[in-house]
């Protein structure tokens, strides 16, 4: 029961998060909405969400295109569950995997045209990202779209000096003190921010074209990194 209701009040937490912008997730929805519209407007389209979390952007973003299959990675089983229910009720087909999104791309699914991750991938270090971003780079088609979003934090900030910063900021934005609580520690324990070149330098190493980077965020002490990635030929 205990562990329940850490799970309940974690996402209870992150969604209070998500409705009150804290993060960015309005100016994502609307960045990743209008690149799905435009680039997939005339053909459908399959997509792969890394860290899919309960999918709870997904419906929205692509709502006015034709999505030709969505595949979720989370290890989180019961966001999953909550996932599943939320694209049911969206009329999306899909696939839940629970892996860690670092292995890549399931063996058993098909090649998507569209990758998309959200606040996930920084919960690798910095190798485990590189391999990442190779990997997929390795298994996805020539013109294969990426859509990130991640934490950034600033260059020569200490990774103490960022979690201080945040923790004052989440708190003056009305955060419960319970929920910070799970927040901070989760952030403490997991989370590896890169600043903006070393994002640009991760991607950029393992093949990926970047079509366009922007900041996200209300906050310019807090921003996060928005790019617009995609599969080149190798040379």
């Amino acid at each position: 029961m205990k562990l329940l209701r850490f799970f309940k009040d974690q996402w209870n937490a992150y969604q209070w998060v998500v409705d009150n912008n804290l993060m960015g997730h309005r100016e994502l929805l609307t960045a990743a909405t209008s690149f799905i519209e435009d680039r997939y407007r005339d053909s459908p389209v399959a997509m792969a969400d890394f860290g899919c979390g309960n999918s709870l952007l997904i419906p929205e973003m692509t709502r006015s295109v034709q999505l030709d299959g969505y595949c979720g990675i989370d290890l989180a089983e019961n966001a999953l569950s909550m996932a599943k229910q939320l694209l049911e009720c969206n009329g999306i087909k899909h696939q839940l995997l629970c892996q860690d999104l670092f292995s890549g791309m399931p063996e058993n699914s098909s090649s998507p045209g569209l990758i998309y991750s959200a606040f996930a991938v920084h919960h690798g270090d910095q190798q485990k990202k590189r391999q990442f971003f190779s990997k997929l780079f390795q298994q996805t088609p020539d013109h294969c779209a990426f859509v990130l979003a991640d934490i950034m934090i600033h260059p020569h900030q200490g990774f103490d000096d960022y979690t201080q910063m945040l923790e004052q900021y989440f708190a003056k934005q009305g955060v419960r003190p319970d929920w910070l609580s799970h927040i901070m520690t989760h952030i403490r324990q997991y989370d590896y921010p890169e600043t903006e070149e070393t994002w640009l330098d991760i991607v950029r190493s393992s093949g990926w074209k970047v079509l366009q980077k922007q900041s996200l965020g209300p906050h310019d002490e807090y921003p996060a990194i928005f790019m617009l990635l995609e599969h080149g030929k190798v040379a």
